[in-house]
């Protein structure tokens, strides 16, 4: 009898470690940013994704990344931020300056375009289509009276390569891009930047909880 209790205490000893780490261990939503480009001197996907850094959104933290607008590092850095973070939820936003309201990608093409030369991002499908509920994020917000709306066109540029190519990579996130308008001080039918915070604010939730659901 002893030395059982003494074999249950020895057993208890070397598993705790393990339980306590996965007790402890933060879940994170990784959103990404593009830094200004072109006739853009600001970048509302890098001032959202700046402002949301750091902060609780449906008990999981938000780490921020700035990327470049070029193809192999934006990638490359989300590839990094996933391999450190592990995070449940990658959301990554970049700006359309034509655009009048949120664009909910859904929707990745193999194409990437530099001025007239266009070629396939990589061996691999057409199309790849992320699992985030598009529809869902897009009710939500405009119950918000926030614009949205699903789209299944990224566009041929950085946006489209680093959507293509964390789906390509990251098989257990929910992966998801946003586009977002210009700010209301960029463009006349532009967005407010508190509406813009809260509407990606709520579209990261309703990301993590589909993970959440999804790993039952």
């Amino acid at each position: 009898m002893k030395n059982a209790v003494i074999l249950a205490m020895m057993i208890a000893i070397l598993i705790a470690p393990s339980i306590a780490t996965g007790m402890d261990e933060e879940d994170t939503i990784l959103i990404t940013g593009f830094e200004p480009f072109d006739k853009w001197n600001e970048n509302p996907s890098q001032i959202i994704a700046s402002s949301l850094n750091g902060s609780i959104i449906d008990n999981a933290r938000v780490v921020s990344l700035i990327l470049p607008v070029d193809f192999n590092m934006s990638f490359m850095m989300i590839k990094r931020a996933i391999e450190k973070y592990h995070p449940s939820v990658v959301m990554m936003l970049g700006l359309n300056g034509r655009s009048r309201s949120m664009h909910v990608e859904k929707v990745a093409l193999n194409l990437k375009c530099n001025g007239w030369k266009c070629s396939r991002i990589k061996d691999g499908n057409l199309i790849l289509i992320s699992h985030a509920p598009a529809m869902e994020i897009c009710s939500a917000l405009r119950e918000r009276g926030i614009k949205a709306r699903p789209s299944i066109y990224a566009g041929i540029y950085s946006c489209n390569y680093v959507f293509y190519m964390i789906l390509d990579y990251e098989k257990n996130a929910m992966v998801s891009f946003i586009h977002l308008p210009p700010l209301k001080s960029q463009a006349w039918y532009g967005m407010d930047e508190k509406d813009m915070e809260n509407g990606i604010a709520l579209a990261a939730a309703i990301c993590h909880q589909a993970y959440l659901s999804s790993r039952l």
